[in-house]
C-alpha cells in the first residue's frame, strides 16, 4: 500500500513514539505482524541470532553482533531499552541509525500505527527490521524486549536463539514464579532452531528443555559446548580462556565486569560461531579477540572519573538478581571494605527488598531521586523516593529522597569527595541515563562529551 509521508523532524518523529506509549505494553504478535506485512515482511530478509533472559541478553547480543561485524558481515544490532538516545537501539555495525531515517519512517507510517493502536516497542521493532532491510545486512542480533513468547521480536525465524538467565523480573507481565518466567522466556524456540541455554538453575532448566522437546528445537547447554576457564577480574575488565567448536581464545580480554558477565560473553561468542557457521564464514581467533577487546557497554559497571575525582561506577541493574551481582563485583572490584554512596531508583513493580538487599552491604548512604519514568518501555511510573528512603532507613542506612538526579549526584559526590569513596549510580537506565547526561558521557565508547553537567 502506497503510504502518505508527513514531512516531520527527527525530534518531532521521537516525541510522535514516545506519544504511542499511551497504548500501554500489549504482549502479543497480532500488531507487529500487520505492521511488518504493511512493510514487506523485512524480517524475513536478513539471518537473526534472538537472545532471551531476564539479565546478560543486552551484552550478549552485543558480543554477537561485535564477532560478527568484526569477520566482515554486514550485521544489525537492535537492543532496548536505552540510555540517552533512541538511536542507541539499532545499529548496523558501529553507527546507530540515523535521525533523517527515523524522521522519514516516522512520517510515512505514523497515521497508520496511530490507526491500529500499536505500541511503541512494537512500532520500534518494525522501524528496525525496515532500516536492517533497507540497509541490506546478511544479519542481525535481536535482543527480546520482554518475556520471549508474546515479545514483539518473536516474530522472527532466527537461525539461533539464546537464553542468557532466568531471573525475578517484570512479575506483573511474567507471572510470579520462575518456572512461569522461564516458560515465557523458552517460547522463543522455534522447530530445529537450536537453543543455547546458559541458565543452570535445576528448578527452571527442565522447563527450557520440555519447551525445545515439544516443538523440536535442539537445545545446547552452554557448559557442555564451551570450555570456558581461567577467569580472572581486573581492574579494567575480565581475562578468559574460552573453547568453543571453532574457536580457541588465550587471555582473551573484555572491560566487563563479573563472572556472570564471562558466562554472557561465552553465549555471545557461540552464537557468534553458530551465526558464522550458517553464513558460511570460518571463525578467526584474532578477530574475535580483537572484537572483544574493543567492546564497549555502557551502563554495565562502567567506571568513570568525576567532578573532583570522585570516582562513579554505573550499572543499569535494576532487579533482585542484578543486585546481587553488582554488590559481589564492587567487593571483587573495590575491595570488602569500601562502602560506596549510592544514588538509586526503582520503577514500578521493582522488588525492592529483593533489590535493595544486597546493596546494603556495600554502600551505608543513599539519595534516591526523582527521575523522569515517563518513558519506560513497560509500566510507566518510578517506586516512591520517599518510600524508598523510608524502607533503606528501616534497614539501617542513612537515606534521602531528592527532587532530582542532578540534586542526588551532586549530594553524592560531594559526600563521597569528602569521605574518599565511590558513587555507585545504579537501579534503572533511566537513573543511569540521566547520570551519564549529568557527567557528560556519551554512549558511543564511554567517551567523555564537549562541556561539564
Amino acid at each position: 500500500m502506497e503510504s502518505r509521508r508527513e514531512k516531520v523532524s527527527y525530534h518531532q518523529a521521537v516525541e510522535a513514539l514516545y506519544g504511542l506509549q499511551c497504548f500501554g505494553v500489549k504482549l502479543g504478535l497480532e500488531n507487529i505482524a500487520i505492521l511488518l506485512e504493511r512493510l514487506g515482511n523485512p524480517h524475513e530478509r536478513f539471518v537473526c541470532c534472538h537472545i532471551a533472559g531476564t539479565n546478560g541478553k543486552g551484552t550478549a547480543s552485543a558480543v554477537c553482533h561485535a564477532v560478527l561485524v568484526s569477520h566482515g558481515v554486514s550485521c544489525g544490532l537492535f537492543t532496548s531499552p536505552h540510555l540517552l538516545s533512541i538511536r542507541e537501539r539499532i545499529r548496523i555495525g558501529p553507527e546507530a541509525v540515523p535521525c533523517q531515517f527515523i524522521a522519514d519512517w516516522v512520517g510515512e507510517h505514523l497515521p497508520f500505527i496511530l490507526g491500529r493502536r500499536i505500541t511503541f516497542f512494537e512500532t520500534v521493532t518494525g522501524m528496525a527490521f525496515d532500516y536492517f532491510h533497507r540497509s541490506q545486512v546478511e544479519a542481525a542480533a535481536v535482543e527480546v524486549g520482554l518475556g520471549g513468547r508474546y515479545d514483539a521480536t518473536n516474530v522472527i525465524r532466527p537461525a539461533v536463539a539464546a537464553i542468557t538467565s532466568v531471573g525475578m523480573d517484570h512479575a506483573k507481565y511474567l507471572g510470579a514464579g520462575l518456572r512461569a518466567i522461564a516458560a515465557e522466556k523458552a517460547g522463543i524456540v522455534k522447530p530445529s532452531v537450536p537453543l543455547i541455554c546458559a541458565e543452570r538453575n535445576r528448578k527452571v532448566l527442565p522447563v527450557i528443555e520440555e519447551a525445545c522437546r515439544r516443538v523440536g528445537s535442539p537445545l545446547v547447554l552452554l557448559e557442555r559446548e564451551v570450555r570456558l576457564s581461567r577467569v580472572r577480574q581486573l581492574q579494567d575488565g575480565l581475562v578468559f580462556d574460552y573453547r568453543g567448536p571453532g574457536l580457541e581464545l588465550q587471555r582473551a580480554g573484555v572491560a566487563l565486569f563479573g563472572m556472570h558477565q564471562a558466562r554472557n560473553a561465552a553465549l555471545g561468542l557461540l552464537a557468534a560461531e553458530m551465526m558464522l557457521e550458517k553464513l558460511g564464514v570460518a571463525a578467526d581467533n584474532g578477530k574475535t579477540a580483537r572484537a572483544l577487546e574493543a567492546l564497549r557497554m555502557p551502563g554495565r559497571f562502567q567506571r568513570h572519573l568525576g567532578p573532583g575525582s570522585v570516582e562513579l561506577i554505573l550499572d543499569v541493574g535494576h532487579n533482585p538478581p542484578a543486585a546481587r551481582r553488582l554488590a559481589l563485583v564492587f567487593r571483587q572490584v573495590c575491595g570488602s571494605g569500601t562502602r560506596a554512596v549510592a544514588v538509586a531508583g526503582l520503577g514500578l513493580y521493582k522488588r525492592r527488598a529483593g533489590f535493595f538487599h544486597p546493596l546494603l552491604s556495600v554502600a551505608d548512604r543513599f539519595f534516591l531521586p526523582l527521575a523522569d519514568f515517563g518513558r519506560a518501555d513497560t509500566g510507566r511510573g518510578q517506586s516512591d523516593p520517599e518510600s524508598l528512603a523510608r524502607y533503606l532507613r528501616e534497614h539501617g542506612a542513612r537515606a534521602d529522597a531528592c527532587s532530582s538526579t542532578a540534586e542526588a549526584l551532586e549530594l553524592a559526590c560531594g559526600l563521597a569527595g569528602k569521605r574518599g569513596s565511590p558513587v555507585l549510580v545504579t537501579g534503572s537506565f533511566h537513573i543511569v541515563g540521566e547520570a551519564m547526561r549529568w557527567l557528560g558521557i556519551s554512549v558511543d565508547q564511554g567517551e567523555r562529551s564537549v562541556g561539564r553537567h
